[in-house]
């Protein structure tokens, strides 16, 4: 313990002692906990016979359990029968070392009941078999959530699924290619030398073949896919980039099965190498397309499935009753107390509260409401007991309508197709034009079939798209890994080609441009040391689980003082009995109410701090007003540097708030910066909309960290998220910032845009070396052995400029 500070019990997270729960073992050993959560798995684990879990932690993150709202409804539809038993798989949240699995698998094994459970480490998915008739899926769901693990549905939509399968698919067929590839390779070698140095007979035959053996499930099940697609294209009168690939290597295949008749030079190993470059690069593309469900699975978790529903009778009296949000309907009545969720957009109708709407609006402060507003589903009821109509519920609350507008955004296409794709639409027929024309040429001056056939194929060997494969995919995942290695994860690998053309960067304000959270900035006492002031005010909203109140508590390391006769009331403040002192800690609405005056000069600075943009807590004791506390979200410290700098490379800046035009003018002025635009007390629907209007005519980039943005970030070309934020940003983003550093973008778009230029380098070197060596192919002038010099070199240049990308600094 240091300065104020102690270490959970739990989850080993270092925090100021005075928000601790504290409570002494059976060896007169203090333990602290940070919350309530880890207080109760700590028990718990006790309980149940397992605290040598704390024993085997090893490479445990620090930080409490991860509590989310689900009950048995939501994985119905994942069960399955299993003989006599039912089984289901979860995703579980929390998993952070090898002894989380060890513990999740031994609390379910003493459960009767369970036949059956294992923990997958890298997935972090359980499959739980059990006898339905010995324990209920609810009493599985609630123990795992007991000691710290929430249970997920182990996928959201078919849609996930296929991507999923897809990327399997790619990482097998790329396993085989690979595999065999390199078995091929190495009689290539011996042939490619024999070629020069001599080589019997009956051993290249053998080399021959057994190439011819190895290169077959490459050709035919690998690039299978390529071969599909191409029989489709043609079906449909396209040509694409899967022809390309298809055509040089089956072109390849069938010249090199001939030519070991013909005592020809082979190239299976050509043949065999285009595909597997090309479904490495696919494998790492369908990556992105198994979190694009993600986003969505997590907004839909946020919404209750169940509602504790009021129904009256002809007296008026009411009687409550738990159901499952699918048997209610707008016009019903529903009761939320203090903690809970709210499982559906509604009327307040009586009692009144302070909500927590941060993840919709991404700001910190909470809002009171009383009867007649109107509170959301997916938000949190921070004090009080309210009863409310419903107004929407599921698919039509405000929680819904963000999802199904981040899934929409998702499926929509990158405004900007791949360079080479673009090319290789003109590429492939021209490419299939000149082979026909070859033969049909040499075949009229020498009246034979073989040397026209042989010359045609060359043709399409020395068009083989190997350079032209490596050109994107390979400079893009070099970059990839370079962006990673500096703070920045790329999701998808267009994100970089189209990054380097933004032209406008949108930011929002909460926990982007601010630390997107209150911190005590200001104390003003009129008659006391501020020292004493604080400690008033810290000891009375020590009792109080507002967020102000949390941030008056963090900021104060002294002991407490004790509190009698404590109460607080919504959307007003604090009041207590403090060393027989009448003490209120509030707004000004609590002051007024307690018939306690401002004097001029209290006025005067109080008028001051609220124009400065300030959260004001006043206190005051006996009647008379002893000082003010002031609560700001501050500016991050490098967002001056940052924005600056994206200006100087002639972005333009646009700033994106829920905040009020007063507080947000107030971050702007301190920014100091000329030509920023700025929109305040806007939607997350209508951050939306202005990033779909600014996509009309330019690239934009958005950047963010809360639920509220997740339309944006996935409306923008490119997202990026504050890796510290929600999960549900991180997973609608592009690009997911490991480092809670605005300067890693700058570093991105650096990157970015030496990359592009390194790509139009490697197409360029590309089509060149076509351009050239086509020709001299048509004529004959080439042999095939030095076709295959000359193409390897032309990836080896493609490969060595590429790897520069790793050079910046």
């Amino acid at each position: 313990m240091s300065d104020g500070k102690v270490t959970c019990s739990h989850c080993l997270l270092e925090f100021n002692k005075n928000t601790a729960i504290t409570e002494e073992n059976e060896e007169g050993e203090t333990l602290y906990f940070c919350c309530h959560g880890c207080h109760g798995v700590y028990h718990i684990l006790q309980d149940e016979g397992f605290a040598s879990f704390y024993s085997r932690r090893t490479d445990w993150e620090p930080g409490p359990p991860e509590t989310i709202n689900v009950t048995e409804d939501l994985f119905k539809g994942d069960l399955k029968k299993v003989d006599d038993f039912y089984e289901i798989t979860f995703v579980l949240t929390g998993i952070r070392c090898a002894s989380c699995i060890w513990l999740v698998e031994n609390y379910l094994k003493n459960k009767k009941g369970i036949k059956y459970i294992r923990v997958n480490y890298a997935t972090h998915k359980a499959k739980v078999r059990f006898n339905s008739d010995e324990i209920s899926l609810n009493e599985i769901i609630n123990g795992l959530n007991s000691i710290g693990y929430s249970p997920l549905p182990d996928s959201d939509s078919s849609a996930t699924d296929l991507a999923l399968q897809e990327k399997k698919d790619y990482f097998y067929r790329f396993s085989v290619g690979a595999f065999f590839t390199m078995q091929i390779m190495l009689f290539s070698v011996a042939l490619y030398a024999g070629y020069f140095q001599g080589i019997s007979a009956n051993l290249r035959k053998i080399f021959e073949w057994l190439s011819f053996a190895l290169a077959t499930p490459v050709v035919f099940y690998s690039g299978f896919p390529f071969m599909i697609n191409s029989i489709k294209a043609f079906k449909n009168k396209v040509l694409n980039m899967d022809t390309l690939v298809f055509l040089g290597s089956f072109s390849a295949y069938v010249y090199s099965v001939i030519a070991i008749f013909f005592h020809k030079q082979t190239y299976f190993d050509t043949s065999s190498m285009i595909i597997t470059l090309i479904l490495l690069g696919r494998y790492i593309e369908t990556g992105a397309k198994v979190k694009a469900g993600n986003a969505v699975a997590r907004l839909r978790s946020l919404q209750p499935t169940q509602i504790k529903l009021v129904s009256y009778d002809d007296n008026n009296e009411s009687e409550i009753s738990l159901t499952n949000i699918d048997m209610v309907k707008p016009g019903d009545f529903f009761e939320i107390d203090k903690g809970e969720i709210i499982p559906a957009d509604a009327n307040i109708v009586s009692g009144e509260t302070e909500i927590d709407e941060s993840m919709l609006t991404g700001e910190s402060k909470p809002v009171s409401k009383a009867k007649g507003q109107m509170i959301y589903a997916g938000t949190l009821n921070l004090n009080g007991k309210i009863v409310a109509q419903i107004v929407s519920v599921k698919d039509e609350t405000r929680l819904s309508k963000i999802a199904t507008a981040v899934e929409e955004a998702q499926n929509k296409k990158a405004p900007i197709q791949n360079i080479a794709d673009k090319i290789v639409a003109y590429f492939v027929p021209t490419i299939i034009s000149l082979s026909a024309l070859t033969f049909i040429v040499w075949y009229h001056l020498s009246d034979k079939f073989i040397e026209p056939f042989l010359n045609a194929i060359s043709v399409m060997v020395i068009a083989c798209p190997c350079a032209l494969g490596l050109a994107t995919p390979l400079a893009i995942l070099i970059a990839t890994g370079k962006l990673t290695k500096i703070g920045a994860v790329v999701k998808n690998g267009d994100t970089i080609e189209i990054l380097s053309k933004a032209k406008q960067f949108f930011f929002d304000k909460t926990g982007t441009i601010t630390e997107g959270k209150l911190k005590v900035s200001e104390i003003r006492s009129f008659y006391n040391d501020k020292e004493t002031l604080m400690k008033y005010a810290a000891s009375l909203e020590f009792h109080s689980n507002h967020l102000i109140s949390k941030a008056i508590v963090s900021d104060f390391t002294e002991n407490f003082l004790n509190v009698n006769d404590f109460k607080e009331i919504p959307g007003e403040g604090v009041i207590g009995i403090i060393e027989n002192k009448s003490v209120l800690a509030g707004n000004k609405k609590l002051i007024e109410k307690n018939n306690i005056h401002f004097t001029e000069k209290e006025q005067k600075e109080y008028d001051e701090l609220i124009l400065s943009g300030l959260t004001v807590v006043i206190v005051a004791i006996d009647n008379r007003i002893e000082g003010f506390i002031g609560l700001s979200d501050n500016l991050r410290e490098n967002a001056y540097e940052i924005l600056k700098n994206l200006q100087n490379l002639g972005i333009d800046i646009i700033i994106l708030t829920g905040d009020n035009n007063k507080s947000a003018n107030v971050i702007l002025n301190k920014l100091n910066l000329k030509n920023i635009n700025l929109y305040s007390e806007i939607s997350p629907f209508e951050k939306n909309a202005i990033i779909k209007e600014a996509k009309k005519n330019n690239i934009v980039a958005m950047v963010g960290d809360g639920i509220n943005d997740a339309p944006a970030l996935t409306e923008a070309d490119v997202g990026f998220a504050i890796g510290k934020g929600t999960d549900i940003a991180v997973e609608s983003s592009d690009i997911v910032l490991l480092r809670d550093d605005l300067n890693v973008i700058l570093s991105a778009l650096k990157v970015s845009k030496y990359s592009l230029k390194i790509i139009k380098q490697n197409l360029f070197w590309a089509f060149s070396y076509n351009i050239v060596t086509v020709p001299l192919a048509m004529a004959g002038k080439i042999h095939p052995v030095t076709s295959a010099v000359l193409m390897s070199i032309s990836s080896l240049f493609v490969v060595f400029n590429s790897l520069r990308i790793n050079g910046i600094k």
